[in-house]
Formats: C-alpha cells, structure tokens, sequence
C-alpha cells in the first residue's frame, strides 16, 4: 500500500459522517485544572476539523441519553478516523465514556424521478408536445432542480439552527413486511409519497439521511434539525403514519440536544 493511499481515503462521492455521543462518568477527573486542559484539547481538534477540506463539525448538548455530542462530515476517512481516537483519549483522561456512535455516508436517493418519468408526466398530464420551447424549459428546469437536491444530498452544510435529533433506522425483513421483496416501482411509489410529509416541513426542519448499510449495524441515520423542538416531534409523528414508516419502519434510540459551542456545553455541566 502507498503512502497516498495510507494517508487520504475519499469516497467516490458524498461525504463520511460520524456521530459521536458522550456522557460524564467520573466526577473525580474533573477540576479546574482538568476542565481547562480538556477544553483546550477540544477546542484544538474542532478547529483543525473545521480548516480541513469540505469538513463540517457540530458540538451538541444532549438532553436524557448522553451529555456532549459531535457530528462530523469530512471526505477523508483517515481523517475522520483520527479525529475519533484523539476524542477517545482525550475524554477518556478525563473521565467520559462513549455511550454510543454512528458511522454513515452521504448518499444519493434511489427513488428521485428521473429524466424520463418527469418528460412522460408533462406529456400525459400537462399535455406539452416533447421538442416544444414549453416542454423544453420544464425539462431544464427539472434538470437543475435535480442537480441542487443532488448536490445537497451528497455534500451538505450543517445549519446553525439550535435543536438537534437523530435515530437510526431499517426497513423490515419479516414475512409479510419485508421492504426488499417489494418491486423497486412499489417502493419508488411509496417512498415519493413518504417524502411529501417531508417536504410539508420545508423552513422548519432540516433533515440529513445518511446511508450505513455494510458501515454500521442500521442500514440509515437520520439528523433533524429545527429551530422548535416541536416541529421535531411533530414531523416524526406524522411520518409514523406513513405506510413506509407504519408497515416497513424500525427505529433506534433517540438521541435529541441543542447545538452549543464546547465551552458552554461544559461550563453547564460545571466542568
């Protein structure tokens, strides 16, 4: 193996993503002395994280689960991983325990319309003549709409909005409710419907689906983001009653917090 190769790990495309959940678990390490040093070391890794390339950091102030959290996009998965075992010894000299972590990449979706559906739509159901300046402009359109949630999808940017909430998740293999039997068009079908609730909560929710087949023991992980912890609640209310969620959903733990700079999340907890 080459040194390139040993020092630089990219995907073919999108981003890794890591979460990282932590909780206070020995009041004997704390003090001013230790509180001052694992501040500094915290601080040091989330700037050198933030001035790497296409790396985006968030610090989180848990609520129930876990008391401190971090959220990583980067491209580099030697990287990211360095990051990850500087944050283990560093919190582990100072009394923290792990309590839980998820690894994921950004990915596209499998169930977007593509070039050919959206032209036979405007033809059967808008009437418009394929070659003429109308169609034509729908089409481009389209195309562009694509691109940008493409793009989203594959690198996004982390909001600074303050309340915070992820679960991972599978689709059902059980008789009767196995997701994967399902013929990709009845499952196109039903995703698109399912991603209509999502797009009720455009400018209240944010939302990141990250993908962890093969990476992690749940196939995705979802991120919220909101200004109101109720819109949290209430977009994953709604979307319990969804078919895709009500037949062929399974949920992890919740993990929900505020997003917070590092020194204010350990200065509330008296650190």
């Amino acid at each position: 193996m080459s040194q390139a190769t040993i020092e630089k790990l990219e995907p073919k495309e999108g981003l890794f993503v890591l979460h990282l959940f932590y909780q206070f678990a020995a009041g004997e390490a704390a003090g001013a002395a230790s509180s001052k040093a694992l501040l500094e070391g915290l601080e040091t890794l989330l700037r050198e994280a933030r001035e790497a390339d296409r790396t985006q950091a968030a610090t989180l102030s848990l609520i129930g689960r876990a008391d401190l959290g971090f959220l990583f996009f980067s491209p580099d998965l030697h990287r990211l991983h360095g990051w990850e075992q500087r944050l283990v010894a560093l919190l582990g000299r100072h009394g923290w325990r792990k309590v839980f972590s998820f690894f994921s990449m950004t990915e596209r979706s499998d169930y977007t319309p593509s070039e050919e559906e959206h032209a036979d739509q405007l033809s059967s159901q808008e009437g418009l003549v394929p070659g003429s300046p109308e169609f034509e402009e729908k089409m481009r359109s389209f195309r562009e709409r694509m691109r940008r949630y493409t793009e989203v999808r594959l690198y996004p940017t982390l909001p600074d909005w303050r309340f915070f909430a992820f679960y991972p998740m599978n689709k059902k293999r059980e008789a009767g409710a196995n997701w994967y039997a399902l013929p990709f068009a009845e499952r196109k079908e039903l995703m698109q419907g399912h991603s209509l609730v999502g797009r009720r909560y455009a400018g209240r929710v944010i939302q990141y689906v990250t993908g962890s087949t093969g990476l992690d023991d749940w196939e995705w992980g979802v991120t919220l983001f909101a200004h109101d912890p109720y819109e949290v609640k209430a977009i994953v209310a709604e979307m319990r009653f969804d078919p895709v969620s009500a037949h062929y959903g399974e949920f992890g733990p919740f993990f929900t917090g505020l997003q917070a700079p590092v020194a204010e999340i350990l200065g509330q907890l008296a650190l």
